[in-house]
């Protein structure tokens, strides 16, 4: 029986689309291979690479014992990685602490004391330098990955010749039921699902700096002028031809700062430099990709016109109905500030505060803030 076409649209099997795909390229056209879906995991290391890890910190001497402990604990053996850890000017006891915890661990280290403060980009271009594997892995001092974490990253970069960098999972840490902690993790849910979206197509340049993998004669250095040292990475992936991934099974964890003033600066310094590396890329939209055509061009929506839509519109939907109802109006605000309070883990809430760290990350453009400062919990602070 001769199949009817439906709506003027005659049906095609997968073999006959790739074939007209072909023939298309092979005029010249671009054609745009879209997998819808996540990527799944990454085939089993047979063999475990040499790899560096480097660690970039500024006074976390309440936190670099756990560290050095989660990264002995890995999955990853031990005789496999050397960690380069660099010292960005601490005033606490960071640096003798880190030495003293990776020497009891037994672990191959190398100790870089910065002499001025260089923030998380320039530190790491320094200890690339004397990185001694030909894969580098960044990770934060404050932050603690799963077990199989770095088997699972590396896994991935490993699987195909076309992607030079990857980074991993992160998440609030587990059982931590604060306010901040479940607004965070209301957005990392979203932001998750759509960077493995955009990495199971092409690339995502939306890194999780607390946990990144790249091959270091593709990723030769990181942009340390302007932009965050994940997305950075991300994009000199990208910028050479190479694909930029996001691996859903290599889990980090991070402490949420319960302080509002530490949380709300960690987040505008972050909101801040994804805005730099976002315009600061603008010519890769010439490129044809998948990345470069929808992608990026819909990160750049989300990063700079939809806080001042999003501002602008609630300005004057409030205004109007104001005008015209004032008591509803009220009624609005109120309803708005008891759904914020009680429902503050809801993605719409978790969704309107990023706009507020986006609409002021977008007026910090031009300021220096390369460098940071620690939102580790000290002893004693709770």
């Amino acid at each position: 029986m001769t199949e009817q076409p439906v709506d003027g649209l005659m049906p095609f099997h997968a073999m006959e689309i790739l074939k007209r795909a072909k023939a298309m390229e092979a005029d010249g056209r671009v054609v745009c291979h879209l997998e819808l879906g996540e990527p799944g995991a990454p085939p089993a290391l047979k063999e475990y690479p040499p790899i560096s890890i480097v660690i970039s910190a500024y006074n976390e001497e309440a936190v670099i014992h756990k560290r050095v402990e989660n990264i002995l604990e890995s999955s990853y053996p031990s005789d496999r990685y050397e960690v380069i850890f660099v010292d960005d000017c601490s005033s606490d006891n960071t640096r003798a602490l880190a030495e003293e915890a990776f020497r009891k661990a037994g672990i191959t280290h190398r100790i870089i004391a910065n002499t001025e403060r260089l923030g998380t980009n320039r530190s790491y271009n320094k200890a690339m330098q004397l990185a001694r594997f030909p894969i580098v892995v960044t990770t934060d001092a404050d932050v603690f990955f799963e077990r199989r974490a770095l088997e699972h990253l590396i896994a991935r970069l490993v699987s195909d010749d076309r992607i030079a960098a990857v980074c991993g999972d992160l998440h609030p840490l587990p059982g931590d039921g604060s306010h901040p902690a479940q607004m965070e993790s209301a957005y990392r849910n979203y932001y998750g699902r759509m960077c493995s979206w955009e990495s199971a197509v092409d690339s995502t340049y939306t890194f999780n700096g607390a946990l990144v993998a790249f091959k270091r004669d593709l990723v030769t250095r990181i942009d340390d002028k302007r932009g965050a040292d994940d997305a950075n990475t991300a994009f000199e992936a990208i910028r050479r031809g190479f694909r930029a991934a996001y691996e859903p099974g290599a889990l980090v964890y991070e402490d949420i700062p319960r302080d509002f003033h530490k949380q709300y600066r960690q987040k505008i310094r972050r909101a801040t430099r994804l805005i730099e590396a976002t315009t600061a890329n603008l010519d890769l939209l010439r490129h044809a990709r998948p990345f470069s055509r929808f992608f990026y061009p819909l990160r750049i929506y989300m990063y700079l016109a939809t806080p001042a839509l999003f501002f602008v519109g609630s300005a004057l939907f409030i205004v109007g109905l104001a005008l015209a109802y004032p008591i509803l109006a009220l009624g609005v605000l109120c309803l708005a500030a008891l759904v914020g309070y009680f429902r503050r883990s809801s993605t719409l809430v978790s969704f309107a505060t990023n706009q507020v760290y986006l609409a002021k990350g977008l007026l910090n453009l031009g300021k220096d803030m390369r460098v940071w400062e620690s939102t580790s919990t000290k002893p004693g602070t709770g």
